[in-house]
């Protein structure tokens, strides 16, 4: 953009404003120092200028005696007399101030280009920043160039906008599964009451109530999570200190019951330890790993639940048996809506562990899952204990 662009648009570019900075310091240097120096001439040294006065009569005497003979282009030669201290003073401050006059424009010149070329990258981002802002993230800036604020700036913008397009990607993947999720069993009932409907005599009433009960239990279900999910991403407004430890025994209290009718082994070892977050949320993370280890597991299977501190931190550890994963599917397993199917069926809504890991966000803590060896998953989490500082983003 030109300096006449940014006047137009009723402000100063700031390759202007640095070139008026370059030209009004030294403006103001050079107007100090002309100020500094006519002092100095006018009080410090001592003029004599007896004698200068007579050489300079005789001269002028001399002078008009001779023919005039035209010199330079104008045909006419000028001196100046200084007989005077009151006339140096004056040549010195005229001479002065026509060279600060020729430096400031010459520094305004200069400040100019200097500018420009100053700040050259940051134009070439702008150009790029709009290109990035069309209908894809794909682009990148990627300044290249000496070391400098610059290309610093520029690589960080471009890490920010990798981290965008990622998190923009998990969101349409996301709105995507979540529209699937909850457009199944809602279609699966429309179609058990259109046949219903069709064929009032074939249906007994009390087992398509029950089915429908169950689809509708499992669309609540999804919603709830999926709210749950929503409000952990928007973090936790006031923490409140929460023993973990009184929270895991009523979680395992809860879901005792279906592992029991799942032939699960649910065990647990709780050390007291304190947190400060939010009660409701850490019960949602408490019983969604309860639910992930029971029901994604084995007949006869284990799950072990284990609440402890260390140092300034709370760990919650999760195994349960299983079959064997990858470690590339346990990492996909805390994506939405990516369920682990077993050899007979699938189950849950794909949800738990996409709660655990956004509620462990929330609370300034993190998770992650492990394969064993011998089948199943380990899952950790760590959250900082009551009274320590969260770790810096």
């Amino acid at each position: 953009m030109s300096a006449s662009e940014g006047l137009r648009r009723g402000r100063l570019t700031i390759r202007t404003r640095l070139t008026l900075l370059y030209g009004a310091m030294l403006l103001t240097f050079g107007t100090v120092l002309i100020a500094i120096l006519y002092t100095l001439m006018w009080f410090v040294p001592s003029y004599n200028l007896a004698a200068a006065t007579s050489v300079q009569v005789t001269a002028v005497e001399a002078e008009r005696a001779r023919p005039v003979q035209p010199s330079g282009p104008s045909g006419a030669s000028e001196a100046v007399a200084i007989t005077s201290k009151q006339d140096v003073l004056s040549v010195l401050l005229q001479l002065s101030v026509a060279a600060l006059v020729a430096m400031t424009l010459i520094a305004f010149l200069l400040g100019w280009l200097i500018a420009g070329r100053i700040l050259s990258p940051v134009h070439r981002m702008t150009r790029s920043a709009g290109v990035i802002a069309g209908p894809t993230l794909h682009k990148r800036i990627r300044l290249r160039g000496p070391r400098d604020e610059f290309t610093d700036l520029a690589d960080t913008i471009d890490t920010m906008l990798d981290r965008l397009h990622a998190s923009f990607q998990a969101q349409e993947r996301f709105a995507a599964n979540a529209a699937h999720e909850l457009r199944t069993p809602l279609a699966t009932t429309r179609t058990m009451l259109q046949v219903a409907r069709a064929h009032p005599e074939d249906h007994d009433v009390g087992a398509l109530t029950s089915k429908l009960l169950k689809t509708n239990e499992r669309s609540i279900t999804t919603v709830e999570s999926l709210l749950t999910l929503s409000r952990a991403d928007h973090g936790i407004d006031a923490a409140q200190p929460v023993d973990l430890a009184k929270a895991a025994a009523d979680a395992v209290e809860q879901v005792r019951q279906e592992a029991a009718d799942r032939r699960i082994d649910v065990r647990s070892d709780l050390r007291p330890v304190v947190v400060d977050g939010d009660a409701d949320l850490l019960h949602h993370l408490l019983i969604n790993l309860l639910h992930n280890a029971v029901r994604h597991n084995e007949a006869e299977g284990t799950a072990r639940l284990e609440v402890s501190a260390q140092e300034d931190s709370a760990v919650i550890t999760m195994t349960n048996s299983g079959e064997v994963i990858s470690p590339e599917l346990a990492e996909r397993l805390f994506e939405p809506f990516h369920r682990k199917r077993s050899r007979t069926q699938a189950t849950g809504h794909g949800l738990g562990l996409t709660l655990v890991r956004a509620i462990a966000h929330s609370h300034h803590g993190t998770v992650g899952g492990t394969p064993n060896p011998e089948g199943g998953l380990t899952v950790t989490v760590v959250l900082p204990a009551a009274g320590s500082a969260p770790p810096q983003p």
